[in-house]
Order: structure tokens, then sequence, then C-alpha cells
């Protein structure tokens, strides 16, 4: 009983403004407070570092690392450009562009702000001057920023790996189904609305543009090749592909588009330090916190009562999504794995739920928050790159939202577009 009573703190605080890490600290002590006994406070600096002491979080830092050095880097412009050798010649080609360049980022940064901010800067002035309205721009940046935590590498499939036991190169590669299916919904969507409303330019196809712009891009498309190639040929885990990741990046940063110097690299590392610092600290006091869940049996009490009232596992998906979709309006990503999958996980499993493609929708689910008002990270980066006021960005996010609804639950009717590929 107390436990129930003190999650339901947990959200009141929440919802008063109390930052996450914080709340869940102060519910934790409150519960042994309540129940008299303070013997078990003592114990709270080693469960929180038994929480991040993992060689697979190891994995998390270092591909925020990646990202961030890949971002510095200037390797966005030559995805943009890739991308826009393809689909440059199409009605709405540099809406598609904007996505498919999100799409590819994500394969070598994991972070869908970092995705929108690298993409987004690269592509805002050139939507403008063919024509896009900048409520639109800002619509299509901030709904395809999200891609980047689908497509391998995820920093939030790694936590959902690292928090429920699920083998997380599995998992980065059950990404790519959802990723991609999102991807061609948002583009097909692009392309009839710029149709109907006569929006952007059109340029000529080129064989010679896409061999060139291929040509510049190649290296960075080798990112999710040296990272999925390694970790299914065996060569090495995920924690020491992360790592082989950030010396790619460094090497060519620093060595072959020269766009980062030795003085930058303090900033660049800063800023990785601090995005980490918050990821940790809200693992360790979740760790705590589980340690509690698991004490008043609160899954298990949980799995039990979903059985009885939920008829199957596609009702209980159906359930999952919902209120993964509500905790992504008010809460990031990673905050939401860390909090609900071990809740939620172990009542999966009870349905007989592919634990893979249970974490593949777990994340798919979480991209659509990320572009859900009040938190909308993407969101709120793309409103900062076009300079609009978010309640003209809005309306023109709402169709982007309908579309990739739509396509996670394609992916729940039809499982093999997730699990296709880790089945291999």
């Amino acid at each position: 009983m107390f436990g129930f009573v003190l999650v339901v703190g947990f959200f009141v605080l929440i919802f008063i403004g109390v930052p996450i890490a914080c709340a869940i600290g102060l519910v934790s002590v409150s519960y042994f407070v309540i129940q008299g006994d303070m013997s078990f406070v003592t114990i709270m600096a080693s469960k929180m570092f038994s929480g991040i002491n993992s060689f697979e979080l190891l994995a998390i830092p270092l591909f925020i690392l990646a990202g961030d050095l890949l971002y510095a880097g200037k390797i966005s412009q030559t995805l943009v450009n890739l991308a826009g050798a393809f689909v440059g010649q199409i009605r709405g080609g540099m809406a598609m562009v904007t996505t498919v360049a999100c799409a590819l980022f994500g394969a070598v940064s994991g972070s869908g702000p970092a995705t929108t901010a690298a993409i987004g800067a690269v592509v805002a002035e050139p939507l403008e001057k063919q024509g896009y309205p900048r409520s639109f721009s800002a619509a299509t940046i901030a709904a395809s920023g999200p891609l980047g935590i689908l497509i391998p590498p995820s920093v939030l499939m790694v936590i959902f790996g690292c928090t429920t036991g699920t083998p997380i190169g599995k998992l980065l590669m059950a990404g790519i189904g959802p990723g991609l299916l999102y991807a061609l919904l948002m583009c097909i969507y692009q392309y009839f609305i710029c149709k109907k409303k006569n929006w952007g330019t059109v340029s000529r196809f080129s064989v010679k543009k896409i061999a060139k712009a291929f040509r510049e891009a190649i290296l960075a498309l080798l990112v999710p090749v040296i990272i999925l190639g390694g970790i299914y040929s065996g060569i090495f885990t995920p924690t020491e592909a992360a790592a082989v990741a950030v010396a790619y990046a460094l090497v060519i940063g620093l060595f072959v588009y020269r766009s980062i110097s030795v003085k930058t690299l303090p900033s660049i590392l800063k800023g990785s330090a601090i995005t980490m610092a918050s990821v940790m600290f809200i693992t360790g006091n979740i760790s705590f916190f589980g340690y509690i869940l698991t004490r008043e049996r609160i899954p298990e009490t949980l799995a039990a009562l979903a059985l009885r009232t939920v008829g199957s596992a596609t009702g209980f998906m159906v359930i999952t999504c919902l209120i993964l979709f509500v905790a992504g309006m008010i809460e990031a990503g990673s905050s939401c794995i860390l909090l609900l999958a071990p809740l939620l996980f172990p009542i999966s499993q009870a349905f007989g739920i592919d634990p893979v493609y249970y974490g593949a929708i777990f994340v798919a689910d979480l991209a659509i928050g990320m572009i859900t008002p009040p938190v909308a990270a993407t969101l709120y980066v793309a409103q900062r790159i076009c300079k609009i006021d978010i309640s003209r960005v809005v309306g023109q996010l709402l169709p982007y939202m309908a579309v990739q609804s739509i396509g996670l639950a394609l992916c729940i009717l039809f499982p093999q577009i997730v699990m296709f590929l880790p089945n291999l």
C-alpha cells in the first residue's frame, strides 16, 4: 500500500514542477520515513551507485559524445546534400530532404534533439527561400528530429536495453523498421500537401550530383556500418562500438573535414558531460526507487492486475502506447524509460511479448512524445531555429503526429516490420 501512495506522491511532485530526479529521491526517502525505518536510507548511496555501475551503460555517454563530435564536425551538411540529390527533384523535395537527412543523421547521432539541431540549422534557410511557410518548416524539422532515436545508434534503445536486460544489438536493429516507416509516411504526406499548396521548388535529377553527394557523405554513412557491423560480427560489444564511434568521429572531425580543432574539444566534452550527468543522476535515483517498488511487489501486482483485466497482448500494447504517449508529453524519453520500463516490461513478459519487439515499440511511441507539447524537446529546438512562436507551429504539427501514430499502429499490427532485421 505504501508503494502505491508514494507513486501517487511522485506524480504530484512532477505535476508541480519538481525535477524528476529530485522527485524520485524525495519519494524514496519518504518511503522509509513513513515506515519509521531510517536505517534503509544508509543504503541509498550504494543502490544509486550500483544502478549506474554498468559496463553497458557506458555506451550512453560514448554515443552522446560521438553524436556531439559529428554535429560539431559539420557532418549534417553532407547528409543534407545527399538527401537533396535523391529527392530534390520531387514536389516538396526540400521538406523530404529534411526528413531523409534527419534519418541519415540519426544513423550517426542517436539523439532526437541533436538531430533536430544539426539538420534544422542547415535546412531552415533553404526551406524559407523555396517558399515554404515558416510554420510548416518548423513542424517538418521538429517531426523529423525524433527519427534520430529510432535509426541506430539510438541512445534510448541502449537505455531500454540496460534497464530491462534486453540485448542491445537486437534493439538497435529493431529501430530501423519503425524509423524508415515513419520517414516514408512523412515523405508521402509532404508530397501531397506540398503539391496541393504548391510549396517549394523542383530541381533537376542528376546522377553526377548524386555521385558527388554520396562521395562527400560516405565517411558519415560508415558510422552505422561500423557500429552494427562490428556488433553483429562479434568484433566488439555495443559499448566498445560506441568507443569506436567516438574515435572515428574524432579522427574525421580533426583530420578529414578539419571542422574540429583542439581548442573546441573542451567545450564539446563539457556539453556531452552535462547531458550525460543528468541521465546518470536520474538513473541512480530510479535504481533506488526500483528497489522500493520491488520491495512492495508493485511490478508483480500490476502484472497480475493486467492479466486479469486485459484480454490479449495486443490490448496491452495499446494500453502501453497510451501510457507512453501521455508520459512523453510531460517528460523526456530517457526519464520515461527509466521510470516506466521496470513497471511495464514484466507485464509484457507475462503476456509473452518479445522483449526486443516491445522495446522498439516503446521507443517508437516516445518518438511521437518528443513532438507533443508541453515538453516536446524537438519542437522547442525547431522553434528556436526557425524563429517562430510555438502556437503557430502546433497546427502544422498535428498531421505529422497523426502520420507517426499511423506508423506506430502498423508496427503493432504487423510485428514483422520491427522484427524482420533482428530475426535475420
